[in-house]
């Protein structure tokens, strides 16, 4: 039997603030490739939980200078 498993999805602001960056920042990340967010019927980015908890764990892994 399966099971259909339904996940929060977030927008650019609410993914931008579970990070604690800007919007402009994960704009940045879109650019340079480092992150290809999955897309709305409007071609909007949005992310699920599981795809910012792995973005806030590799984010936190990012050497600031």
């Amino acid at each position: 039997m399966m099971y259909n498993i339904i996940m929060k999805r977030y927008n650019m602001v609410e993914a931008a603030k579970y990070l604690n960056v800007t919007r402009q920042t994960i704009y940045y990340w879109f650019k340079k490739g480092w992150v290809k967010p999955k897309r709305d019927y409007r071609d909007f980015p949005i992310f699920l939980e599981a795809d910012l908890k792995k973005l806030k764990k590799w984010k936190d892994t990012l050497k600031v200078t």
